[in-house]
Order: structure tokens, then C-alpha cells, then sequence
């Protein structure tokens, strides 16, 4: 029985336990499908595809699991960078707001960037550049709360990163679990068919490896025909 690919990957991992394991659990199945090419060895090269599916599939959820884990922290880091940069920058728009030159080296001439990149190179520097603004010292912003506050635009950079090759490990754990679940329902696929034949006229054998046998409909009995 060919098992869908929209399947629930529980499904199709069970699906293919089903029929392999139990296969090779009964002596009568081994003896009826190995005469129709399925081997133990066969069987047991089945069961290999089965148990790297399923470490492909735990590998997946654990990947899936710390991307979720790096995203909430790199949310948590922008939060605490963005705030870092909008302080400095509402301030220094303050007091240098007639000093276009002054704003200019800043980067403070248009709107914070919305976009992570940018948002990062104007941050770094913002806070990289105000060390050469000694006017800020007057306002909160000495030489050591800049360096305090830059750390967090650094803290979020590392989480952008770090975030970043988190969702490409997933997508690639996402990948490689999808091969190996194919490789998987290919083999059982084309197991089942062959056991259907090896085991036809065993109905309770095909469903121990989860398959509902067919049964032939009785020819229709044709009504007389009233004159």
C-alpha cells in the first residue's frame, strides 16, 4: 500500500515499522515473501531505511526546536538594541540639531532603518562615531555608557547571526528528513505490493503488516426479469 506524502510523518514511520518489523517477526511472512525476493536480508536493509528516517525525523524536531529557541532570543536582543539606539539617537538629535555635520557622521539624517542590516550598520555606527561627540558626556552619555550600550547592539548582531544558522541547520534537517522518509515509503510501497501477492491467500498475515486484505465482491444476482 503506497503511503501519501502528505501523510503524517508519525503515519509513515508507523506504516513502515508495521510491515517490516512484524515481518520479520514471523516465520510464516519471511518464508512466503522470501519467495518472492524479500530476504531477511532484504527485510532487514528495510528496517535500516526505517530506523535512519526516524533519526532523521528526531534530528528535524531538534533543530526545529532550537531555531525556535535562537529566534525568541535574537526577538529579545532587538528589543534591548533597538532601545539602545533610539535613547542615543533622540538625544544626540537633541542637542546637535542644528549641527547638520554633527548629525551627518552620526547617521542621524533619516529615519531608523527597519530592516536588520541596515539596522545594525547604522547602530554600530551611531555608537562607534559618538565617542568623537564629547557634548553627549554632558547628557548621560560618557565614554562608559557607550560602551555598555554598544554591547547590545553587538549582543543582538551575534543573535541575528547565530539565528540565522539555526533556521539553515532546520531547513537542512527539514531536507534531509524529507529524503529519508521517501527513501523509506519507496520501500514499502513496492513491499507491499509484493506481499500482496506472496501472501494472498493469507488474509490475517497481510493484515499483520497493515494491510487490509481485498475481498472479491459476489457476482450480483440478476432479478427475473417480471413478464
Amino acid at each position: 500500500m503506497p503511503t501519501n506524502s502528505n501523510d503524517s510523518i508519525a503515519g509513515r514511520l508507523n506504516g513502515a515499522q508495521m510491515a517490516i518489523s512484524n515481518s520479520l517477526a514471523d516465520a510464516e511472512i519471511q518464508s512466503l515473501v522470501a519467495g518472492y525476493g524479500y530476504s531477511s536480508d532484504k527485510l532487514n536493509a528495510g528496517q535500516s531505511l526505517y530506523y535512519s528516517a526516524l533519526a532523521a525525523v528526531t534530528a528535524q524536531k531538534a533543530a526545529a526546536g532550537a531555531q525556535k529557541q535562537s529566534t525568541q532570543e535574537m526577538d529579545a536582543a532587538e528589543v534591548s538594541a533597538r532601545d539602545a539606539f533610539l535613547s542615543l539617537s533622540k538625544v544626540a538629535r537633541a542637542i546637535f540639531k542644528n549641527d547638520k555635520a554633527r548629525l551627518t557622521a552620526l547617521g542621524l539624517t533619516g529615519k531608523a532603518p527597519d530592516n536588520t542590516a541596515e539596522f545594525l550598520a547604522s547602530a554600530s555606527a551611531l555608537f562607534d562615531n559618538a565617542a568623537g561627540a564629547p557634548t553627549l558626556a554632558e547628557y548621560g552619555y560618557d565614554a562608559g555608557r557607550l560602551e555598555s550600550e554598544r554591547v547590545k547592539i553587538a549582543a543582538f548582531n551575534l543573535a541575528n547571526q547565530r539565528q540565522q544558522a539555526a533556521k539553515g541547520a532546520a531547513q537542512q534537517a527539514t531536507r534531509e528528513q524529507e529524503a529519508a522518509l521517501t527513501s523509506l515509503d519507496a520501500w514499502r510501497a513496492q513491499y507491499i505490493k509484493i506481499a500482496r501477492v506472496a501472501l494472498r491467500e493469507k488474509r490475517q498475515l497481510l493484515e499483520k503488516i497493515g494491510v487490509l486484505a481485498r475481498t472479491t465482491p459476489r457476482a450480483a444476482r440478476k432479478k427475473p426479469v417480471s413478464t
